[in-house]
């Protein structure tokens, strides 16, 4: 079944391949210029190749390229990528790129001398092209002179670039959000940091110098980064909805079973596992990603498409994430319009691809990162329902594809047993690391998701070993064949967590977005407890976290049984070495506070048979 979730840059692929196929269409011209802001501070170049040009390319004052570009399709405009280098002259620095409009105002749009932009382009004829202009600007150094270690993984800024002596200067780090890290400051030669950020400084004889940000890589190439995806136009959050699209709209190419976009307003936007986005990919030296490969809800854009994505930087935090196949380009759009109704979620639309972006803002995105740096404001958490309280705590269910850990005192618990009083025997699971795909009951403080926050890990913990009769559920719908792709509820053998107290009852929950409705499937990333394999289960099983002393004595891996294998993870543990699983309180067999050579002499009687 999850196989056949599309990630949403998947679709990219076999959208492209649909539209590709129009007849050819027209060749559309264009002309990019730079130039130096003043003559004698630096030199600029500009290409359609993304190569850092040789010493004898630089202009002094603009460098030029004309190119020509046909399109395989009948199209209103096309998109090229013009790339940026400047270089400073001795005793200058380089600080911004502009670009300017028809009119001639400028915009600032980048700190990196080597740069990249993105120009629609409209006009087909050769003797009149689109002209874009672009303008870098150069300071003369001062008594404080900033740097970064590496710009791939950052850039710096300084507020008097001129500074002289007694100027208060402010430095300030930008690590890039997909590629670095800032380390601290580096001063001239010294390997002691400042790790203040943005550092502030008077500038004298004593402070004076070179201050460069130190940054390291991120390791988005490998370990990847976990982000939440925003339009920056209309404030929509892009998520993983279905399983299968067979059909696109022709005209505006709609995305309506695959995946929706959530406003930033709906109280669900920060506990929706859909929306959390894990990606890799490779810097592009220009502040965005190439050879992307994105996941989400346990399925990989290359998984389906067999091709990788670019993200371009178009500002800071503002990006186009777009693919090209055929000489088309396809990006990403929140076309507005085409709402409606989404389980548990309420109103939603859906995305579209498009091939002309534009500053309108809906085909561009902020990538809010969910690390350790951000996690205050950008978080992932679960908000439980208000009925489900019990002993001044609140319970939800989770089921989702990526590992987290348990913070703000949230507990996790998996269900091992069925009790003979006919209760769900809750097992917490140890240190609160949750495996992917890990199906958990969650104890929490509040109903609040920022106050029960799960911080995704890029590494996963060891996986629960222990007997678990929670099942999850990730699919939602599909276009076609809707039951065969969801789990349907069965009161005969599924108990879902109520919404009438802290207990799994056998009638699956009303939709809170339209109360005159039963849900008639497993919500996604929810869990039901099943009792297929229970004798006569009741109808409403409350939770208990009662120890059953008798049963688990001597039982340290949870599995049930009391074996050889229980007293060799009791001296892995004696010996500090790396465990799966363990239950301190079994293992303690003569309860005394400690877990030593006497448990495990207790346990291999009990496996003798001797008590």
């Amino acid at each position: 079944m999850l196989k056949r979730i599309i990630l949403f840059l998947a679709i990219i692929t076999s959208c492209l391949t649909q539209v590709s196929a129009a007849p050819v269409g027209s060749t559309f011209y264009y002309k990019f210029t730079a130039q130096a802001a003043t003559t004698g501070e630096g030199k600029v170049y500009v290409s359609n190749k993304d190569e850092l040009p040789a010493e004898n390319r630089y202009f002094d004052y603009y460098g030029t390229s004309t190119l020509s570009q046909a399109c395989e399709m009948n199209v209103k405009a096309t998109t090229v990528t013009a790339f940026l280098f400047a270089k400073p002259a001795d005793g200058y620095l380089f600080t911004h790129w502009t670009r300017l409009d028809d009119k001639g105002n400028e915009t600032a749009f980048s700190r990196l001398k080597n740069a990249t932009d993105i120009a629609t382009i409209l006009t087909t004829d050769k003797t009149n092209p689109d002209v874009t202009n672009f303008k870098a600007y150069f300071a003369k150094k001062g008594m404080i002179v900033p740097a970064a270690s590496d710009e791939a993984l950052g850039t710096v800024d300084i507020d008097i670039p001129t500074n002289t002596n007694g100027d208060q200067v402010t430095l300030t780090a930008y690590p890039d959000i997909f590629n670095g890290i800032f380390k601290g400051w580096q001063r001239n030669s010294s390997t002691r940091l400042i790790m203040d950020n943005p550092l502030q400084i008077t500038a004298t004889d004593a402070t004076r110098g070179n201050y460069t940000a130190i940054y390291e890589p991120r390791g988005v190439d490998s370990k990847g980064i976990y982000v939440m995806l925003e339009c920056l136009g209309t404030n929509q959050y892009l998520g993983v909805k279905g399983n299968k699209e067979t059909t696109i709209d022709p005209d505006q190419r709609y995305f309506k079973h695959s995946l929706f976009l959530v406003s930033s307003k709906n109280s669900h936007i920060h506990s929706m596992p859909g929306l959390i986005i894990r990606l890799h990919g490779s810097s592009t030296g220009t502040g965005g990603l190439q050879d992307v490969e994105m996941k989400a809800q346990g399925v990989s854009t290359y998984d389906f498409s067999g091709q990788k994505f670019r993200i371009e930087k178009y500002k800071e935090n503002d990006y186009f994430i777009f693919g090209v196949s055929q000489g088309f380009s396809g990006y990403i759009k929140d076309n507005g319009g085409a709402s409606s109704s989404m389980e548990l979620v309420g109103t939603i639309r859906n995305p579209s691809l498009y091939n002309r972006p534009d500053d309108s803002g809906r085909y561009r995105w902020r990538f809010h990162v969910i690390d350790e740096e951000h996690f205050d404001e950008n978080y992932f958490g679960a908000a439980p329902s208000s009925k489900t309280k019990q002993d001044g705590k609140y319970y939800t269910t989770m089921y989702t594809s990526f590992p987290y850990e348990c913070r703000d005192g949230v507990r996790a618990y998996i269900v091992d047993k069925i009790m003979p009083n006919g209760k769900a025997h809750l097992l917490e699971v140890p240190d609160g690391t949750i495996h992917s795909y890990t199906p958990v009951i969650l104890e929490c403080n509040s109903t609040v998701a920022k106050e029960n926050r799960l911080m995704p890990l890029l590494e996963e913990p060891l996986p629960v070993t222990t007997y678990n009769l929670l099942k999850g559920e990730i699919c939602l719908d599909d276009e076609t064949e809707e039951a065969n792709y969801r789990t349907a509820f069965d009161p005969s053998t599924m108990r879902v967590l109520s919404n009438n107290g802290a207990m799994f009852a056998n009638v699956n929950n009303t939709d809170p977005t339209n109360k005159n409705k039963t849900l008639e499937y497993i919500a996604t990333n929810t869990c039901y407890l099943d009792v297929s394999s229970v004798d006569n289960p009741e109808d409403e099983i409350y939770f208990s976290k009662e120890a059953d002393y008798t049963k688990l004595r001597g039982d340290a891996n949870g599995d049930r049984e009391v074996n050889i294998t229980d007293a060799i993870l009791c001296a892995d543990y004696i010996l500090h070495k790396k465990i799966k699983m363990f239950f301190f309180k079994n293992a303690d067999t003569n309860s005394d506070g400690e877990v030593n050579i006497s448990d495990i002499m207790n346990i291999i009687d009990i496996v003798l048979q001797r008590h």
